[in-house]
């Protein structure tokens, strides 16, 4: 670990298209320090190095004396041998999401990080966004059965095409309702289709919780135009996410109506007629959460780096749990006859 004071030194591993957006983040966080890059493809790596004038590692072993930290960036299926390469080294390591692409392989990871006491983090960004953040201190005072509604589309990248839409696409819901339903799930059911082939390229999802809770989601990564929401519904409150606007509305129900003043047995419609033109938006007030647009990757990679400083090594995500829900959906859509 760095000394108290001085900048993480973090080696890139993956030099993509992602892999240069979190370098510039690293170089811009005051707490890190861009130690160096490694990628197969040599010119990848040396085009995010000469910006940054840093060195270009010939393989992985020369990471180990010069970064105290690693961020990788590769394909998911090198996802767990990279992050264990690291982890048993004594290096702190932060993985794009999905964390792995087997529960097995995030549980290994997830052991050799608490073994070694060291920081793992998944860079499931979402967590970050002002939407979700606003919206979090009334989701984390709703009382079971909550109703969980996620829809998160887009027109098809031809990046990612290691893994199908649950854990390309459908992970960062999973992961968001994974941090605030702390429930056993009781049962999961699912359908999918390919359009491009390899993997699913769109998925249903209903999960049951032991608590009663229910969540849908639906990822699809070959529709034309984008969209990323969450509706959640509980007794006296609706929440409604737009995670692309960045703006979440929290909607309350009068108290009025909980007490039950307005139950059938007690209103006479004639009574209550002049009311209804304006009766849901009088008694259901609103409160809007629309926020300065912020940096996720880069809140992502200063909470690694703070992480790291302050030996906080306790999870920040649930990377892992929304990896095996994704194992789980996957293998639910391979028992339904629509699966294709």
């Amino acid at each position: 670990m760095a000394e108290t004071g001085k900048k993480i030194r973090l080696a890139l591993v993956g030099a993509g298209r992602l892999g240069g957006f979190h370098a510039d983040k690293i170089a811009a966080c005051a707490s890190s320090e861009l130690a160096g890059v490694y990628d197969p493809c040599f010119e990848n790596a040396k085009r995010i190095a000469d910006k940054y004038k840093v060195p270009v590692f010939g393989s992985l072993d020369e990471i180990i004396p010069a970064a105290d930290a690693v961020t990788i960036a590769a394909p998911t299926v090198e996802h767990a041998r990279l992050g264990l390469f690291f982890l048993s080294r004594g290096k702190h390591v932060l993985l794009e999401k999905p964390l792995t692409a087997t529960a097995a392989e995030a549980a290994a990871l997830k052991s050799e990080a608490e073994k070694n006491r060291l920081v793992l983090h998944t860079g499931h960004t979402e967590r970050f966004n002002p939407a979700w953040r606003g919206i979090l201190p009334t989701l984390e005072k709703m009382s079971a059965p909550v109703i969980f509604d996620a829809a998160r589309v887009s027109p098809y990248s031809f990046r990612c095409v290691d893994v199908g839409a649950v854990l390309d696409i459908m992970i960062h819901d999973l992961e968001l309702v994974l941090s605030v339903c702390r429930s056993p799930v009781s049962s999961i059911s699912a359908v999918s289709f390919q359009e491009f082939g390899g993997h699913e390229d769109a998925c249903a999802a209903q999960i049951i919780f032991e608590n009663g809770s229910t969540a849908r989601f639906f990822a699809s990564r070959a529709e034309r135009e984008s969209r990323r929401e969450m509706n959640i519904y509980s007794r006296g409150t609706r929440i409604f996410l737009d995670f692309s606007q960045r703006r979440g509305e929290v909607v309350s129900t009068d108290p009025e109506i909980l007490a039950g003043i307005y139950s059938p047995d007690k209103v006479v419609y004639g009574e209550i007629l002049p009311l209804i033109p304006g009766f849901m938006r009088s008694h259901y007030p609103s409160e809007i959460f629309e926020e300065s647009p912020i940096d996720p990757l880069q809140e992502e990679e200063d909470l690694f780096a703070a992480s790291i400083l302050a030996g906080d090594t306790a999870a920040h995500d649930f990377g892992a749990e929304a990896v095996q829900l994704a194992e789980q959906i996957i293998a639910a859509c391979g028992k339904s006859a629509c699966h294709g």
